[in-house]
């Protein structure tokens, strides 16, 4: 392997104890200035505003990294798409698409399902480069009684790296008293 390119450890199977699925995600009304990461571990983010918390209902939500690489070119980049789904078609979540539809560079914490059941939340951080941008989505009233009544909504971005785990100490209480332990200057609340 040419220098710099060389792997440093294996993968060992370890126990089945892993679970699908987004729990939550807090996009940034605001900016990050500063990622203090060591390899792919994030130890802080520094910045200004809010990571407003979005919940999920279980196995609605989804995300996705697709790795894109050209031998031919010598490239590499990363696919992030991240699927939400809000419950009620409402003029109050109209107006959040509309202004999420403007943003041309949205952060994005997402919390999965991975270890939320002994508060081991797993947050990883999107669009740390160059953001996600509001790519699709629909609103509908459903047909049957049982049909979605609401919106879904998908978030796309290409990064220069995969998304990085954002490292918490878990705590007893709330994800977001873990996820705010790590913050300088950034809120994370609901509103």
């Amino acid at each position: 392997m040419p220098a710099g390119c060389n792997i440093t450890a294996g993968f060992e199977l370890g126990c089945r104890d892993n679970t699908g699925g987004v729990k939550r995600a807090y996009i940034l009304s605001g900016s990050v200035d500063e990622v203090t990461s060591t390899n792919s571990l994030i130890s802080s983010l520094t910045g200004s505003g809010s990571f407003f918390a979005f919940d999920q209902v279980k196995q609605t939500a989804a995300y996705t990294e697709t790795i894109n690489s050209s031998v031919e070119n010598g490239t590499i980049f990363y696919e992030q798409g991240l699927t939400l789904q809000f419950h009620k078609y409402q003029d109050s979540l109209q107006d959040m698409i509309n202004t999420l539809g403007n943003n041309p560079e949205i952060k994005v914490i997402l919390e999965t399902n991975n270890g939320a059941e002994d508060n081991d939340a797993k947050f990883f951080y999107l669009g740390q480069f160059n953001g996600l941008t509001l790519s699709e989505g629909t609103g509908q009233t459903g047909t049957a009684f049982g049909d979605l009544n609401g919106y879904s909504l998908t978030f796309t971005g290409q990064e220069p790296e995969p998304a990085k785990e954002i490292s918490v100490t878990p705590s007893a209480g709330a994800a977001f008293n873990n996820l705010q332990s790590v913050m300088t200057g950034i809120t994370v609340a609901y509103s």
